[in-house]
């Protein structure tokens, strides 16, 4: 079960249920949770944009990595066409001044 509890007002507690992820997928998102906080907190400009550029190509790993893609036995490239998918989204997102309306 995968479950996110804020214990206080200063401390977040996320629970990943890891039995379905490779040792691989496992170490690619510990790496990203880290990248995550280093992005919202970071000070300095030049440590912010590499932080999050790293973060973006992060991304594209667990994209890569993910089940679904393995799953595919008719040799489509799922992983490519989804990160091809999700750029094209960013692009247009950003084409639009930036506004991201999501529903919650």
């Amino acid at each position: 079960m995968n479950k996110i509890v804020a214990t206080s007002a200063t401390e977040l507690v996320m629970k990943v249920e890891t039995h379905d992820l490779t040792p691989m997928q496992v170490r690619l998102l510990k790496h990203a949770h880290t990248l995550l906080v280093h992005v919202l907190t970071a000070e300095d400009e030049a440590e912010y944009f590499e932080a999050s550029a790293q973060l973006l190509k992060q991304s594209v790993q667990l994209i890569k990595h993910a089940n679904f893609p393995d799953s595919s036995k008719d040799g489509i490239s799922y992983g490519e066409q989804a990160i091809e998918y999700a750029v094209e989204t960013l692009n247009e997102t950003l084409a639009d001044n930036g506004h991201i309306n999501i529903d919650n």
